[in-house]
C-alpha cells in the first residue's frame, strides 16, 4: 500500500515535474501548446504557479512514493481551485508571457469553458480533483489509486460528491470503475472533448 501525505511547500518542484510529466500527452496540455518541446518547457513553471497557490490557499494537496511519483490535488467544499491572485502572486504572468499570446488565448478560453461546464455539471456541495496525476513509468501500480482513494474517504466523512473533468477518453473508464459517471460533455480548442464526471455523495 502507498503512503499519502499532505504536500508542503518544499515538494512544489518534485510535484510540478510530476504533474508536468504525467500531463505532457495530455489533450488538454496540447490545446495550451501544440509542440511538443514548448509544452514540455512551460508545463513544469505552469504547475509550479499551480501547486504553490493552491498550498497558500489550503488546498488539500496530497502526495505518494519517495521520491514523489503521484500528486492529486482536492478542493472543496468552498473553493474549487486556486484563486487567480494567487495564481497571479506565484508567477501566472510570467507563464503566460513565455507561452505567448495565442496559447494564453487557448489556454484562457479553455480555463472559461471548463469552469463554465462545472457550473453547470455539478451544482450542489462537492470536492473537486482537479490536477491528479502518476510518473507516466509508474502507472498501474496503485499509486493512483492511492491518492484518489484519500479524497474519497475525505468526501464521504463530510457527505460530498466529487466532481472531475478529463480530457482522456481512456481515463474515462478508469474513472468509472472508481465510483463516477459521466454527467456532461463539452468541447475546448477545434475539436478536443472533455468529460464532467460525478461521484455521488454517499
Amino acid at each position: 500500500m502507498h503512503r499519502v501525505r499532505a504536500a508542503s511547500t518544499a515538494d512544489i518542484d518534485e510535484c510540478a515535474r510530476v504533474l508536468a510529466a504525467a500531463f505532457q500527452a495530455d489533450p488538454g496540455t496540447i490545446v495550451f501548446i501544440a509542440d511538443d518541446r514548448e509544452r514540455a518547457a512551460i508545463l513544469p513553471d505552469f504547475f509550479r504557479t499551480f501547486v504553490a497557490a493552491a498550498l497558500s490557499e489550503d488546498a488539500d494537496i496530497v502526495v505518494a512514493g519517495e521520491p514523489i511519483a503521484g500528486v492529486a490535488s482536492w478542493f472543496g467544499p468552498e473553493r474549487h481551485g486556486p484563486s487567480p491572485d494567487a495564481m497571479g502572486a506565484h508567477g501566472l504572468g510570467a507563464v503566460l508571457e513565455r507561452s505567448g499570446p495565442d496559447a494564453t488565448a487557448r489556454l484562457l478560453g479553455m480555463l472559461q469553458e471548463i469552469e463554465a461546464n462545472h457550473e453547470r455539471l455539478a451544482t450542489g456541495p462537492h470536492m473537486r480533483l482537479e490536477f491528479f496525476g502518476v510518473t507516466p513509468t509508474l502507472q498501474g501500480g496503485g499509486i493512483g489509486t492511492a491518492l484518489i482513494e484519500h479524497g474519497h474517504r475525505r468526501a464521504d466523512e463530510l457527505g460530498l460528491a466529487c466532481y472531475l473533468e478529463t480530457f482522456s477518453e481512456p481515463n474515462v473508464g478508469y474513472y468509472q470503475r472508481r465510483g463516477y459517471r459521466t454527467v456532461g460533455e463539452f468541447i475546448v480548442g477545434d475539436d478536443v472533448r472533455g468529460y464532467g464526471m460525478l461521484r455521488p455523495a454517499s
